[in-house]
């Protein structure tokens, strides 16, 4: 084993354990994980507080923290907070993200904390009931003011950072492309795969191990197909 692969596994080992550290001091509404970085194959090396997402060690990473690594975010930061997330079942989490990285600013793996608000805004919400309750009683235009506050909570803005979990390759293709594309009964053309190719590219799915052969499956076509397809798309860039 050479100096930097034993350099790069003693750093892993130390997140590692703070994984395991940050799991217990924060408590059950903070998941905590580690993503390791590999030429070919990242995916999850720890995680603690995994009730929150449902993800395992050795899941693949999501659409966002492959859009991150494609788009080498991390050379210009060092970490990225407060982005929005959804777990499969729906329920809202706050995410945050640091970069950790080799002695050259290579990414060789990321530290993730996604917070889970849904008992806090439980408590919120059934203080804002109580409160619209209290007005109703009290005044007889207090429906003219009703639902503005939830109007408040329900904004959504287009530039915000959103993430989507999931625990394998097949869920975070569906996630990226439209799924009325990937269903079996229908028949797309080459150029519709191709662009499914690229699109698969730019968000940085082929980063997973073993992604060829499963968007190849769910695509329908060879996995050579895949390979001549990337080359094309490579070509056209240049």
């Amino acid at each position: 084993m050479n100096r930097k692969v034993k350099e790069k596994e003693d750093i892993l080992d130390h997140y590692k354990k703070l994984v395991e550290f940050l799991g217990i001091v924060l408590g059950e509404n903070y998941e905590v994980i580690l993503h390791i970085i590999e030429k070919g194959n990242s995916y999850v090396g720890a995680i603690a507080n995994n009730h929150i997402s449902g993800r395992t060690i050795n899941a693949p990473l999501t659409g966002l923290a492959l859009k991150m690594m494609k788009d080498k975010t991390y050379q210009d930061n060092d970490y990225v907070t407060n982005y929005k997330g959804f777990t499969k079942l729906g329920a809202e989490v706050r995410g945050s993200t640091y970069f950790i990285k080799d002695e050259n600013n290579e990414l060789i793996g990321m530290l993730c904390i996604n917070f889970d608000s849904s008992k806090h805004k439980k408590i919120a919400n059934d203080i804002l009931d109580l409160v619209q309750t209290q007005l109703n009683m009290i005044s007889p235009i207090a429906d003219e003011t009703a639902g503005s506050i939830e109007e408040k909570i329900e904004e959504r803005h287009d530039h915000e950072i959103i993430e989507y979990f999931s625990d394998s390759i097949e869920e975070v293709v569906h996630l990226i492309v439209d799924p009325v594309l990937l269903n079996e009964n229908v028949v797309i053309k080459q150029e519709q795969k191709i662009d499914i190719i690229k699109q698969l590219s730019k968000k940085g799915i082929f980063q997973l191990k073993g992604a060829v052969s499963q968007v190849a499956e769910l695509l329908n076509i060879s996995e050579p197909s895949v390979y001549r397809y990337l080359k094309m798309i490579d070509k056209d860039k240049k």
